[in-house]
């Protein structure tokens, strides 16, 4: 079994604890076993931002519309997801671990 640096910090505890000598094995095991790179690259993250932003205009423009036709009820459901599209979009400019994160609710 391959110790992975997440199983270390939890067998280790804070890393502001360590001693020398648990840090040199932290920097190994990351030598040996490396975290797995992120499932998305910066830059395509910038683009999923891009995208939502995009989506979030279309849909608080939907809502506009349809309040000013005196639709409140419907009007509200299109604000809603254009909130949740420029949180996804604020999200996703910080990067794929933190809009992971959002996404599952953490």
């Amino acid at each position: 079994m391959t110790l992975t640096l997440d199983e270390f910090r939890d067998r280790h505890g804070d890393p502001a604890t360590w001693c020398a000598a648990e840090i040199d094995s932290y920097l190994t095991t990351g030598d040996m076993n490396p975290p797995a790179p992120p499932l998305y690259s910066y830059a395509e993250m910038q683009a999923i931002a891009a995208d939502h932003t995009k989506s979030a205009a279309r849909q608080q423009a939907v809502a506009d519309r349809l309040a000013a036709d005196g639709h409140t009820t419907a009007a509200g459901i299109w604000d809603r997801g254009a909130e949740e599209a420029r949180q996804h979009a604020a999200a996703a400019r910080l990067g794929y671990p933190h809009c992971e994160a959002v996404l599952n609710g953490w």
